[in-house]
């Protein structure tokens, strides 16, 4: 879906997005990963690059694009989009391996109880 509505421009940069994507597969199968942490990485990353290509004519130090990233609570280049979206993410994400958990836990207690049997 990404390549077919930005093209070259999300290939290019599609990376900011395949690691958010690992990180949340990686705290779906259960890794001690703070999901807020990974979004807010996420989120910053992306701002990185998107005042890159927006700023393309300039060349930047890796100082001044940290200080933009350091300033974006104040900058808010996103709106509050971050900080909803992350509180859903969150959500959602502790339901799903909560119940991929507990699907687990009942199919070692069947398995053991078809052993006793």
């Amino acid at each position: 879906m990404f390549v077919r509505t930005y093209g070259l421009l999300y290939q290019q940069n599609a990376h900011v997005f395949t690691d958010l994507f690992e990180d949340l597969r990686r705290y779906y199968k259960g890794s001690d990963l703070n999901l807020l942490d990974a979004l807010d990485n996420f989120f910053s990353s992306l701002m990185q690059r998107m005042f890159q290509l927006m700023n393309s004519q300039y060349t930047f130090d890796e100082g001044y694009i940290q200080c933009v990233v350091e300033h974006m609570d104040e900058l808010k280049p996103f709106g509050d989009v971050p900080q909803k979206l992350s509180i859903q993410v969150k959500r959602a994400f502790v339901a799903a391996r909560t119940f991929m958990q507990g699907l687990a836990i009942g199919r070692d207690v069947v398995l053991a109880m078809s052993k006793v049997g």
